[in-house]
């Protein structure tokens, strides 16, 4: 993993709230301009309302136009919340005429 984002939270409570988390930090990793293509979102434990969480995500893979990004998201010991992966679509540079 390199240049992983983290995000230190307290938990809003129910299932859609990993959602909450995990979305905005993929699309930080992702990038200024990056629109999304595809996002999985897979869950685990659901902790209680106010539970300190922790959500990181990463840049696993980038091309030219696309960008991998994977996160997650753990309760304080370890246990996972939520995983998700996402591509993102990115302008592609602009070539330059010599």
């Amino acid at each position: 993993m390199t240049d992983t984002l983290r995000q230190d939270a307290a938990f809003p409570g129910g299932p859609a709230a990993a959602a909450s988390l995990l979305e905005p930090l993929l699309a930080g990793a992702a990038g200024v301009g990056a629109e999304p293509v595809s996002i999985t979102l897979d869950y685990g434990r659901v902790p209680s309302a106010g539970d300190p969480v922790t959500a990181e995500a990463w840049i696993d893979r980038a091309t030219r136009t696309l960008v991998f990004a994977h996160a997650r998201l753990t309760t304080a010991n370890g246990d996972l919340v939520a995983s998700g992966s996402a591509v993102f679509r990115r302008q592609a540079p602009a070539l330059v005429a010599v």
